[in-house]
């Protein structure tokens, strides 16, 4: 039965992740067609695919939802789906123009093959600078099809980070249940050496099971709930299972760094307990 179930949940995850490539693709295809405006094409310094990242973003978001609502794990066949469907909505872009341009009264489709019409493309493209001010002209075979290369792989990165996303997302493996998150809380402080002190505090409250004392004293302890004027903050996210209803402690350290916060290595902990835990709010 259990094999089924699985069957089952990556037969509707598949439907949300083809719908998601089509609607993406047709989508882009027809502005491009319309406005002739390749929002996939945008590229910083001519190497960086930031338009083609975006475009498999999208590509593969409709894996991210369905996986989501569907509760299907994270494994090697999502990740492969995900890439199928960016580097699907890269074809599907090229073949809405095929498909629908016409010279002289006649529909391109009716005289060459697709493939044909997309070796065409590549070594017909040409970039435009700021504002158009100047373009490169043709870039030919070699540097078209670089161009292209370059296109795909941002199509496929995007899809990548999708597959990133959804696997940072905890996971119940007896209930094959992604768990619910249940609330946030975050504290802020400039006192380096004494926030290591109270991560040890916190960390054996936490060995001693008992996780909504270590929540109270996160709180009242660690800082002040306004990030206004400090460097550090600690961060506690509460999650349940709606299945087995075990329940999931997150926490860990960042440090302000320009106008990011950045996590800092070695300070996360995670538990699962059977304890409920009182639900934290945003503050």
């Amino acid at each position: 039965m259990s094999e089924y179930i699985r069957a089952d949940k990556q037969l509707f995850v598949a439907a949300f992740g083809i719908t998601a490539s089509l609607l993406t693709g047709i989508t882009l295809g027809l502005i491009e067609v319309y406005s002739g405006f390749a929002i996939y094409s945008w590229m910083f310094w001519f190497v960086i695919p930031v338009g083609a990242f975006l475009s498999g973003f999208g590509a593969a978001s409709g894996y991210y939802a369905g996986a989501m609502l569907f509760h299907q794990k994270p494994v090697g066949g999502v990740l492969l789906n995900m890439l199928s469907a960016s580097i699907s909505a890269f074809l599907i872009i090229h073949y809405i123009p095929y498909f629908m341009f016409e010279i002289d009264g006649i529909r391109i489709k009716e005289v060459i093959s697709f493939w044909i019409y997309l070796d065409i493309d590549i070594k017909n493209t040409s970039l435009s600078f700021l504002r158009g001010s100047a373009s490169t002209g043709e870039l030919g075979g070699f540097w078209g099809y670089a161009y292209a290369i370059l296109q795909l792989i941002g199509f496929s990165v995007g899809g990548f980070a999708v597959f990133a996303w959804l696997s940072q997302n905890p996971y119940c493996d007896n209930c094959s249940c992604y768990l619910k998150k249940t609330g946030k809380q975050e504290r802020y402080t400039s006192e380096g050496e004494i926030l290591i002190e109270q991560i040890k505090e916190f960390a054996s409250l936490l060995d001693a099971q008992q996780c909504n004392d270590a929540i109270r004293y996160q709180a009242e302890n660690m800082g002040v709930a306004n990030s206004s004027g400090h460097y550090l903050k600690s961060r506690i996210i509460t999650r349940t299972c709606p299945g087995c209803g075990i329940n999931h402690l997150d926490f860990i350290t960042a440090k302000l760094s320009g106008d990011d916060w950045k996590d800092i290595d070695g300070t996360e902990i995670i538990i699962f307990t059977k304890e409920q835990l009182n639900p934290v709010g945003k503050t």
